[in-house]
């Protein structure tokens, strides 16, 4: 009875810690880029404090294969990003200096696509 029970028991433990161990596939998001109270209207994009820091930013999460899409439209700027969690997200997101600044402010939400695609700029 006692070596069936010890039995049962680490093989009850190893599966549990085998399902913790795995690694949980990264969740996508959206987050809006609108202007924030920094922005300075009388200076084009360009010009405006740690833009050029933000473009980096963009730019190395791409590489880094995080952003999945991004784009413009009406005063807005988007980006579809994938990441483990919420929490890990909005830390990187609040680290960029243009929001940290106020130069923008970044809205994220969590992101259920319900069809899949492919999104290209038209030729």
């Amino acid at each position: 009875m006692r070596a069936s029970w010890i039995v049962s028991f680490v093989l009850t433990a190893g599966v549990a810690y085998g399902q913790s161990t795995v690694a949980k596939p990264d969740s996508l998001f959206i987050v809006t880029y609108t202007l924030g109270p920094s922005w300075d209207a009388a200076l084009p994009p360009g010009s405006q404090p740690h833009f050029k820091e933000h473009s980096a930013s963009l730019g190395a999460w791409r590489k880094e294969g995080l952003i999945r899409f991004g784009a413009r439209y009406a005063d807005k700027g988007i980006i579809v990003i994938a990441a483990p969690t919420m929490l890990a997200l909005r830390t990187r997101i609040e680290g960029d200096p243009a929001v940290a600044s106020g130069v923008f402010r970044a809205d994220i939400q969590p992101l259920q696509p319900f069809y899949e695609g492919c999104v290209e700029k038209p030729k």
